[in-house]
């Protein structure tokens, strides 16, 4: 029996078993896919969503709004909440992602779930992270590892620990998803998966380890086994798994409220060492294998006890790992190119810096080693390929010689003409990330709202402000405060984009804001420019909250009259002319000229005259 005539909204669904069940469902269902496009891949799967006429949101269910128009506007009848940050490693580098993406993202559906006014069926793809790693006995026999204490495998009455943030964040999720059945009567399923594997998943060396060896047999690339290789898990074949959540759909009544151990049970496991031997004998030669120390959160051994959820539905696996590998690898054959350019992409994504922080610095050796020793902290605890640039907008004091005890800093000098401006043009020229910030060297950004501006950038590909009214600044005083409030509102008069802070120098945005124009500005104006060059683009400008600390010593180098003028006379010129757009032959890391004042008009003669 199948299902028919429902409406699926499918979280993740991009993703690799998300996008399985989409393309399955959707044949005699409406299907609504929404996800973060944040994983490399994901645009082939883009491709596909209208050959099988599959309707496509681009939401972080993290945002609750976005994520709210696009329910109500659907109204499900069924929610496969597919959505995560799946990788342990990851988790360990960047917690605060795993947070929102796996624990505020399921809140959000469930709450939208439990008002509306008809709740919806809500499966949950959870883990099997949430047993840990350390509550069972192990022995090695015959070159894997066995638990002696669970033969039949890990039972739903198995002693919870949440380890690691992956581990946390999913394990609160999943209990959530339970509670909300107890209490608000949401017919709720908790599908605990083991390894998944199949079509569509292109696997990378955190998540996804039987697709990620069969790639790399393919395509002869080298292979890492984190520890002794011994270690084993029970494998599922993807549509197999579907056919689980199909029958737990028509069958809601006999399984909501429970939680389930899903995999291939005791009959279908591989330890990684045999399925490398499996590889080697389809590919007729050796892998070039080499081992390194356990992970943290490493399993020995996890053994899914399906007895349950047969008992209840009569389902199990059908699909051995011998049968499941081998279409595995017919998939990869026959879409080698797609997945080369994906690999290619990740490859190249470990040598590319994510965002570049730019910090124009004129005589500031008071404040400067906060600021980056700040940084510094950063990024020790944060995932984020960075760069960090600091240009010497001619400095007479010990700002540069500060800046080259930093050894993660690269010091540039300021190339156009003196002026904040000009250095901050230097330095854009100089980065090398797909997004680039721009904060102050006198300490009064704090470097911690960069992780929330960055994930915020990343969803709109536009730009992202730092906003003071928002946050608090310790630093305005009346009249300054007065003044912003004045020039932003003007801003939006003649802009017709309104904020909240369109003056604060603490901004993130995407690189083609800067290398689609050529910039003029010399002072502080350069935020009016990079405001309206992102409208023109037709690029979304957002804000999050920031508080402003107070100048930590040194001289204010900004005049109330003098740049707010620039500032007033900017807005004004910026909605009169039309820039000159760069050519697309020039690199983005190449440094380019100020054209000519005549090209710009007398407008930029008159600022010239008044910053000096």
């Amino acid at each position: 029996m199948n299902l028919k005539d429902k409406k699926i909204l499918i979280t993740g669904g991009l993703g690799f078993i998300g996008f399985n069940a989409a393309c399955y469902f959707a044949k005699n269902n409406r299907v609504c896919v929404v996800d973060d496009c944040s994983r490399i891949g994901v645009e082939n799967n883009i491709e596909l969503l209208d050959k099988f006429n599959i309707e496509f949101h681009h939401v972080d269910i993290a945002r609750f709004r976005e994520l709210k128009d696009v329910y109500f506007s659907f109204q499900p009848d069924v929610i496969l909440h597919m959505a995560a940050q799946v990788a342990v490693t990851l988790s360990i580098e960047n917690p605060y992602r795993d947070f929102r993406t796996n624990l505020q993202g399921s809140f959000n559906l469930l709450e939208l779930a439990r008002t509306a006014s008809r709740k919806p069926i809500f499966l949950y793809a959870s883990t099997n992270k949430v047993y840990g790693g350390s509550i069972d006995e192990f022995a090695l026999k015959g070159g894997r590892y066995v638990s002696t204490r669970y033969p039949n495998g890990y039972s739903e009455e198995s002693q919870l620990s949440f380890e690691t943030p992956y581990g946390c964040s999913k394990g609160a999720a999943d209990q959530y998803v339970i509670d909300y059945f107890k209490t608000y009567d949401i017919p709720s399923v908790v599908f605990r998966q083991s390894c998944i594997y199949g079509p569509h998943q292109y696997g990378m060396e955190d998540q996804g380890w039987v697709a990620w060896f069969a790639i790399c047999s393919v395509f002869n690339n080298p292979l890492t086994i984190f520890g002794d290789g011994c270690q084993v898990r029970d494998v599922l074949y993807v549509d197999d798994l579907i056919e689980l959540y199909e029958q737990s759909i028509l069958n809601i009544d006999s399984v909501k409220g429970h939680a389930f151990n899903v995999g291939g049970g005791p009959a279908f496991t591989l330890s990684l060492n045999e399925l490398v031997r499996m590889l080697e004998e389809k590919r007729g030669g050796s892998l070039d294998i080499s081992y390194a120390d356990w992970r943290l959160g490493d399993q020995k051994v996890y053994i899914s006890d399906i007895r349950k959820v047969e008992a209840l539905l009569g389902w199990k696996s059908k699909t051995s790992p011998v049968e499941g590998i081998k279409k595995l690898l017919e998939w990869i054959v026959s879409e080698r190119a797609r997945i080369r350019r994906v690999w290619e992409k990740q490859k190249n994504l470990k040598n590319q810096f994510g965002v570049s922080v730019v910090i124009p610095a004129r005589n500031e050796e008071a404040c400067l080693p906060a600021v980056l020793s700040e940084i510094s902290l950063y990024l020790q605890s944060s995932s984020d390929n960075m760069e960090v640039i600091v240009v010497n907008d001619r400095s007479t004091d010990r700002t540069v010689e500060i800046a080259k005890q930093y050894p993660f800093v690269k010091a540039i000098d300021n190339k156009y003409g003196p002026g904040k401006g000009a250095a901050l043009r230097s330095g854009f020229d100089a980065a090398k990330g797909t997004y680039i910030a721009m904060m102050d060297a006198d300490f009064s950004h704090d470097i911690a709202d960069l992780r929330y501006m960055f994930d915020e950038v990343k969803r709109h590909k536009g730009l992202v402000i730092g906003s003071r009214l928002i946050g608090g600044s310790e630093e305005y005083t009346r009249v300054r405060a007065f003044g912003n409030v004045i020039l932003t509102w003007l801003f939006g008069f003649v802009h017709g984009r309104y904020l909240s802070d369109a003056l604060n120098g603490f901004k993130v945005f995407h690189r083609d804001v800067y290398t689609q124009f050529q910039y003029t500005a010399q002072a502080y104006e350069i935020e009016i420019e990079l405001l309206v060059n992102t409208l023109r683009l037709k690029r979304q400008i957002s804000e999050v909250p920031s508080r402003e600390r107070a100048r930590m010593g040194g001289r204010v180098k900004s005049s109330i009259v003098r740049h707010g003028t620039l500032f007033m006379l900017r807005i004004f010129w910026e909605a009169l002319r039309k820039p000159q757009e760069r050519s697309p032959q020039v690199s983005t890391g190449e440094t380019r000229e100020t054209p000519p004042l005549a090209e710009v008009g007398q407008f930029a003669v008159q600022q010239k005259e008044m910053i000096r």
